[in-house]
């Protein structure tokens, strides 16, 4: 009789989290390894955790995103150099923490591509105004090409098209993330470098709110950032879980998966770093053809950050 009691305490304690549990909305463009932590954090419940009924959202537009966000229409976005932009005009987003801190990318090649600077005189398919053009000039500019004048651009958006470019000989070189890098391996292409391994301190994706909502709502802010810091570090030392979440919620293969995970697992960094965001702004700017009007430090808040990873005993 005891233990029946008990028991049903124990459901009403639950049943009750989950009624007031408190709908948190949160935008990501695409099903993109460099938003895995989010996602980690669905599958391992530490969004309930928290108190949070939390909904994974995919906008792909980075202007409607931005316009949902400050519209209060979802409470906060994962993306980090989208959002620039708008910030720059004077919009009021932060950013507060950090899932992925380097580059997705890889630069895949035809297989008769050697190097880099083999790229001179090549064609590189891109998607304009978007990060694989900004990726793709600042790769070439830490090789001492000139990224205005040794290759020539070719305005292919999406991934598949671009693989597909290369198929047919229209191009000969696209920036690829996860899972489409591997796609493109598999159909015989080559990767040249992995923009993880060059740029090791670029504030890639993260987690951002308004600032009327963090004044006016710190804890439930908090309680944000605790569930996605938590996604992050779990992200990083239970890779299996990572390589499971990627399986379930985006339909990818195992070998997809552990290939994808294997190029992002030593960016799994919860606070970003003043350069770190700068140079994604850098990477915004040059894709854009703008100059950024606001430094980094003007739009970062990362008290939460902070103070979430000393009570998880991490280390910043």
């Amino acid at each position: 009789m005891r233990r029946l009691v008990l028991t049903s305490i124990i459901c009403l304690i639950f049943c009750a989290a989950s009624v007031h549990a408190e709908p948190v909305r949160g935008a990501y463009p695409s099903a993109n390894v460099q938003f895995l932590p989010a996602f980690v954090a669905l599958e391992k419940g530490f969004y309930k955790r928290e108190g949070l009924d939390a909904e994974l959202i995919s906008v792909r537009s980075a202007v409607t995103a931005v316009q949902a966000l400050l519209g209060n229409q979802i409470h906060c976005i994962f993306s980090v150099g989208p959002q620039m932009p708008s910030i720059w005009e004077g919009s009021d987003i932060v950013l507060l923490a950090q899932m992925i801190g380097r580059p997705t990318f890889s630069m895949m090649t035809t297989p008769d591509i050697q190097k880099v600077t083999d790229l001179k005189g090549k064609k590189i398919g891109v998607s304009f105004g978007g990060s694989t053009f900004a990726g793709t000039k600042a790769l070439l500019e830490v090789y001492k090409m000139n990224p205005d004048k040794d290759v020539q651009y070719v305005s292919i958006p999406g991934s598949q098209p671009k693989i597909a470019a290369m198929q047919q000989g229209i191009i000969q070189a696209a920036l690829l993330a996860p899972p489409s890098d591997y796609v493109a391996l598999k159909a015989g292409f080559k990767r040249l470098v992995n923009l993880a391994d060059v740029f090791k301190d670029t504030s890639f994706s993260g987690l951002a709110a308004t600032g009327k909502t963090i004044r006016e709502n710190p804890q439930f802010v908090k309680r944000m950032v605790r569930a996605v810091v938590r996604g992050v570090i779990h992200t990083r030392d239970y890779p299996e879980d990572a390589i499971q979440t990627m399986v379930k919620h985006w339909s990818m293969e195992r070998d997809v998966s552990v290939d994808a995970y294997n190029l992002v697992k030593e960016a799994l960094v919860p606070v970003p770093t003043e350069k770190g965001v700068e140079l994604m702004a850098h990477w915004q700017a040059v894709a854009l053809n703008v100059q950024p009007k606001r430094p980094a430090r003007e739009y970062m808040d990362l008290r939460f950050v902070k103070e979430v990873m000393a009570e998880l005993g991490q280390k910043q």
